[in-house]
């Protein structure tokens, strides 16, 4: 999918709707039910149910509006896995700001090239949001967010440079900003890595993220019962759209936690009750070291490789795809072994995003918006 307009009288699979509206619309039939589980390594857990988050999404884009970000700008998400992070994510989208999620572990100069990558003739550098203990950003920052993994509350930032606190952030959710839907607009931009010597920024449209949001639902057999355990990075498609979005989709609970713990899992697996995972062959290789508990209610996992045998001691059904960060979703997945398919590769059904370097336009400058980090 592009970012350019259908053409008249075409009319896409996700007219009069975007991202904005699929928060809505579940805040509005599923209110009471739990749609993130931020599942911290040392404090207790906290859900934030459908309505309490679309409730706190909107106190926060109405607040980024009266710092000064417009529709159209960029706002930097630099941050590990927490619920700060997807606050900002879909406040930024719902004013109509483009959320840019970057790995926390770039250094400097691959910070610098971010920016810009990003310029575009557009603006001079993303607004956003960082965590408080890293290094100095090339912009100062709206606000900062302390790390997570000890599960501790944000607090305000140490450096003035750093901005205000998280929670200075939110204003009226009743002055949410309101705009058309549109389904074609820039949404989202993420950087891809290991593919080309350098990481694109390849930018999503709320169509694309739509798209994700379905396709992954549908690929894993997701349900408005299921609970998703996710720790893999936020900032990435895998995280993102594999687990949070497509969870979102049909309306099913997300678990976050700060990143991944072979210690950890199981006791967060049965805490919650988790029955689907989307994970990397490092953590189940990680995961064998330890006991598996018979009462999980795991009935499927989504990785790189179909039921691979040096992991069936797990006793799940594991189904195999593969996918890219411009694909948001799994351009093939097998299913697993059976009589009538043994092992086939399947065609999914991912659509492109936009990636920003192959239409580079000469740079016209234009005044710096604030960053969160």
């Amino acid at each position: 999918m592009s970012n350019a307009q259908a053409a008249p009288g075409v009319v896409g699979p996700f007219a009069g709707m975007d991202v904005p509206w699929l928060l809505r619309m579940r805040a509005e039939a599923r209110k009471d039910h739990p749609f993130l589980i931020w599942a911290p390594f040392d404090a207790p857990s906290r859900n934030w149910t459908y309505g309490e988050f679309h409730e706190r999404v909107g106190a926060l884009a109405a607040g980024l509006v009266k710092r000064g970000i417009k529709p159209g700008e960029y706002v930097l998400i630099h941050l590990d896995n927490c619920i700060e992070a997807l606050l900002a994510w879909f406040a930024c989208v719902e004013l109509g700001a483009i959320a840019v999620t970057t790995n926390t572990r770039s250094a400097p100069a691959e910070m610098e090239y971010f920016r810009r990558s990003l310029r575009r003739g557009r603006c001079d550098y993303p607004t956003g949001l960082c965590r408080d203990d890293l290094g100095a950003l090339p912009r100062p920052a709206l606000a900062s967010v302390i790390s997570h993994n000890a599960g501790t509350e944000p607090a305000p930032a140490s450096a003035a440079p750093r901005g205000d606190s998280f929670a200075a952030l939110f204003a009226d959710s009743a002055d949410r900003p309101r705009r058309a839907t549109d389904p074609s607009a820039p949404c989202s931009v993420q950087y891809t890595s290991g593919t080309t010597s350098r990481p694109k920024a390849v930018q999503w449209s709320h169509a694309n993220a739509l798209w994700g949001a379905k396709i992954n639902a549908s690929h894993q057999d997701l349900h408005a019962g299921d609970v998703h355990q996710t720790y893999l990075p936020l900032f990435h498609t895998n995280a993102l759209a594999y687990s949070m979005l497509a969870s979102l989709w049909v309306g099913a609970t997300c678990v976050i936690q700060p990143r991944f713990s072979a210690s950890r899992f199981w006791p967060a697996a049965l805490q919650h009750g988790c029955t689907w995972t989307s994970t990397i062959p490092f953590c189940m290789k990680a995961l064998l070291e330890h006991e598996i508990p018979k009462q999980h209610q795991f009935r499927l996992w989504g990785t790189a490789v179909c039921e691979p045998p040096a992991f069936a001691i797990f006793g799940i059904k594991i189904i195999g795809w593969w996918g890219m960060t411009e694909t948001i979703t799994h351009g093939n997945r097998r299913r697993g072994r059976s009589a009538q398919h043994a092992d086939v590769d399947r065609p999914g059904s991912g659509g492109i995003c936009h990636p920003h370097h192959r239409r580079r336009r000469q740079d016209r400058p234009r005044s710096a918006a604030p960053a969160i980090c």
